[in-house]
């Protein structure tokens, strides 16, 4: 084991040198995402959304019912814009087909998650 200084707290709500504008995120597309993970479908949208802002460092399982965990630096996103941009996505410019397969994200909801 590692030596370690006594005088080290154990604390909460940090990252421990990961970088300190770190944001997380759980994002809810409304039906499961777990067939929509191929360039060009939904998961693929919603990834470059993210990405215009925030570098993406870790993303989380996704439920079976389209909510996953995202983790990331940089960002320029609150998760009331984010969920506002990722409804607007699409050809249609409001969540509908989205992606390959006509994912609806018309319903998404983003919250901030307190890792």
């Amino acid at each position: 084991m590692v030596a370690r200084n006594p005088n080290n707290l154990n604390a909460f709500g940090h990252y421990n040198g990961i970088a300190e504008d770190v944001e997380c995120f759980t994002i809810d597309g409304g039906a499961t995402l777990a067939t929509e993970n191929n360039p060009g479908e939904a998961m693929d949208v919603i990834t470059r959304i993210i990405e215009e802002k925030a570098n993406i460092l870790a993303v989380g399982v996704e439920d079976g019912a389209g909510a996953f965990r995202v983790m990331v630096h940089g960002g320029k996103w609150t998760a009331s814009d984010l969920q506002t941009a990722i409804r607007a996505a699409g050809p249609n410019g409001n969540g509908t087909d989205l992606g390959a397969n006509n994912y609806d994200a018309s319903g998404a909801t983003v919250i901030d998650f307190a890792f």
